[in-house]
């Protein structure tokens, strides 16, 4: 369960500085750091830097404050550099909110698209990468309707600001390169997003989490060539239905040939150069994950000996293995009880007529719910307290971020009454609606105008 407790003024922005703040509203609150179990941040160096970033110097602290790094920060800047080391995909990005400006800034011109396309084209998102998806997915899907619509604007009767920037964004958008990245990220992004998606779902755990990911660089690392030759096939096609040139534009780039030196330099076709930039996005892509997926691999390795899928089927010599990851960072467990209690276990799920294939699939959830179903939690006491660590880990910071935007409307609109401590107060209001709509404000609201009448009856 999250809890919202405020916001406060930041005056430096160093990991020392923030750190030193974090722990005083911690006392402030009550909250002792020492009992810390987990750290979530975002991947900001200042924040999860290895050597000095906050959650370092609180592990010096208070070493069993694990830090996990936000699954959604996670996964959004794989996004982000796989696109940015390619200079022609960032063009495209480039090239598809340029679709939106030139339409959104006249009704004249959004009626027209309307009119022509049916649908909204969408800008695109600047803190969730994979909602970029929803910025391409109505180009790739209206490509034709959308091109007719900046034909029509290049039409004589628009002013002249018009007729030139629909121009300069049909050339860009009637290209080869952009209708190859137009069907590439629309393949990857839909699969992107579903993932980010359910990142931000509640009750979201570790092992779930990991699951997802690996499913998804399954899918980077399977689907690889095929949707590239996916996205050079709908190119092609498209480029021979509405008669657009496939010739590679402006000046081809040459080799420089050393003295004596006969051959010639016989570059890549556009059709070959848009794969390797593809491939080249993909593997980057794969490579991010890979690497930003270490550090939460890391802790789940450390809780192996209380994962469903390998306690319930593991050897004596494998717990053995297992267990002292656990008990180095936690000195509440001692080996032989850890060891002595997965065995007491094994034996209840026998009595209770649990199969192995059966509790294989089991999360840690659920075998927690388990031990407190049966009352085993006396006689698994370290057990169960394993599994409380483990399922209490931040496995994602996002959740409280969706009410930042209607944060910011409020602070914006109500700029000249709004103080600290109120948009403090309305942040709980909008972060913890579930229990706000639980209390009844009646009484709330008769206490505050029989107050404001014994003020005015002073006066």
């Amino acid at each position: 369960m999250e809890s919202f407790l405020g916001f406060f003024p930041v005056a430096e922005k160093t990991a020392a500085e923030l750190t030193e703040n974090i722990l005083q509203h911690l006392e402030e609150d009550g909250l002792d750091i020492s009992v810390c179990c987990g750290q979530g941040y975002d991947n900001a160096a200042t924040m999860a830097g290895i050597h000095s970033g906050v959650q370092a110097k609180i592990k010096e602290i208070n070493p069993k404050a694990l830090f996990m790094p936000c699954a959604n920060h996670s996964l959004n800047p794989c996004g982000v550099h796989s696109f940015g080391s390619v200079a022609s995909c960032v063009t495209f990005f480039g090239t598809l909110e340029r679709v939106y400006s030139l339409f959104s800034v006249s009704t004249h011109r959004w009626e027209l698209l309307m009119e022509n396309v049916g649908v909204t084209v969408k800008r695109l998102s600047q803190t969730r990468w994979s909602a970029h998806y929803d910025a391409v997915k109505p180009v790739r899907a209206n490509f034709e309707k959308l091109t007719s619509a900046l034909e029509k604007l290049c039409n004589p009767k628009e002013n002249v600001d018009t007729r030139g920037s629909a121009q300069m964004l049909l050339s860009a958008v009637c290209d080869f390169s952009f209708l190859c990245y137009l069907s590439f990220w629309c393949e990857v992004l839909e699969e992107v997003n579903i993932t980010q998606t359910y990142l931000q779902s509640v009750g979201l755990t570790l092992e779930k989490f990991i699951v997802k990911l690996q499913g998804l660089k399954a899918f980077l690392a399977d689907q690889r060539s095929e949707i590239v030759e996916k996205a050079i096939c709908y190119a092609t096609t498209t480029c021979k239905e509405i008669e657009i040139s496939m010739e590679r534009r402006g000046r081809v780039k040459l080799r420089k040939t050393m003295p004596g030196e006969k051959a010639k330099d016989a570059g890549l076709t556009l059709p070959e150069e848009m794969k390797r930039a593809m491939f080249e996005c993909l593997d980057h892509f794969h490579h991010e994950l890979e690497i930003r997926s270490q550090a939460i691999e890391k802790i789940l390795s450390m809780f192996a000996v209380i994962q469903p899928s390998s306690l319930v089927v593991a050897t004596e010599k494998d717990i053995r293995n297992y267990t002292p990851k656990l008990t180095d960072i936690f000195d509440e467990f001692s080996n032989e009880d850890i060891f002595r209690e997965i065995e007491r276990l094994l034996r209840h799920l026998e009595a209770a007529k649990i199969s192995v294939e059966e509790a294989k699939k089991w999360t840690a959830l659920q075998f927690l719910e388990f031990i407190v179903t049966w009352d085993y939690c006396e006689s698994l006491p370290n057990l169960s307290l394993c599994l409380r660590f483990f399922l209490t880990l931040c496995v994602s910071i996002a959740s409280c971020e969706r009410s930042f935007s209607k944060l910011k409307l409020i602070k914006n609109v109500f700029r000249s009454t709004m103080s600290e401590t109120r948009l403090t107060n309305l942040a709980i209001l909008s972060i913890e609606h579930e229990y706000a709509r639980k209390i009844g404000f009646d009484e709330v609201i008769e206490g505050s105008g029989c107050e404001s009448l014994h003020i005015t009856s002073a006066e």
